[in-house]
């Protein structure tokens, strides 16, 4: 099977338990497919730290993302909040920003993620900043109008990037199992790179893709040249559904 070498993270969410750590991550650190340098696991705030000692002690290739990061970059009375430099003692090299279940749920405005690749940029994290549009915009043709308009957060002044990743990720195939065609990953893919390249020409740039990617399909969208990895939500719970995605990078 012909091999990408493309980056795969790993979107736990609210899920999980100290015995899934213990067990998925005892198969996981003694499988290359799944102890690699491209291979990054977003794991919920509590076991960020032990997951942490268990790469060490296992000598772990692959990296720690938060699944969000306070905008308050300083320490002080933010109640509830934990800062990149906590998330940084914590293991994590990442911080994935703006999913949509937060920008919906939690009502994130783009001031407020700005703030936050601010804040994960300052401890020197990569945000996993995340686009992708809803099902309205898409059948209205205007879903490139609107990706365009979330990515020019990335030029506010506050965000000084030697680095990030964008996370496409369409809102109506997110745990729909609706998979969007090879054109239309591939159409938005590219938009993104193009508008990343002419406005931030500086930027070292990864391009991921999100939705409902499992086993079965992980193949034809890590075949597509604009796509440098998947960000992975349902399937990254399932050990060997998961193996699966690590196994065609």
């Amino acid at each position: 099977m012909q091999k990408y070498n493309k980056k795969v993270v790993a979107n736990w969410k609210m899920n999980g338990s100290f015995d899934k750590i213990i067990q998925d991550f005892n198969r996981y650190l003694n499988d290359e497919r799944t102890n690699s340098n491209n291979i990054v696991y977003a794991l919920p705030y509590p076991y960020l730290q032990y997951t942490k000692k268990l790469f060490i002690e296992n000598k772990s290739l692959c990296s720690l993302a938060s699944q969000d990061i306070s905008q308050f970059s300083n320490s002080g009375a933010y109640t509830g909040e934990i800062s990149g430099e906590m998330l940084r003692d914590c293991g994590a090299l990442y911080s994935i920003i703006g999913h949509s279940e937060r920008r919906n749920l939690l009502n994130e405005t783009n001031s407020v993620l700005v703030d936050k690749i601010a804040s994960a940029l300052k401890v020197e994290m990569i945000p996993i900043y995340c686009i992708g549009e809803n099902i309205n915009l898409r059948r209205s043709g205007e879903y490139l109008i609107f990706i365009q308009q979330q990515l020019e957060v990335l030029l506010d002044p506050k965000i000084v990037a030697p680095s990030l990743i964008v996370a496409y990720e369409p809102i109506w195939a997110i745990g729909t199992g609706v998979n969007p065609s090879h054109y239309e990953i591939e159409e938005t893919t590219k938009f993104i790179k193009k508008y990343l390249s002419e406005k931030l020409p500086n930027l070292s740039k990864y391009v991921l893709y999100g939705g409902s990617v499992n086993g079965g399909n992980a193949v034809e969208v890590l075949g597509i040249d604009s796509v440098d990895g998947v960000l992975v939500g349902g399937a990254a719970l399932n050990p060997a559904e998961f193996t699966k995605i690590c196994d065609i990078k």
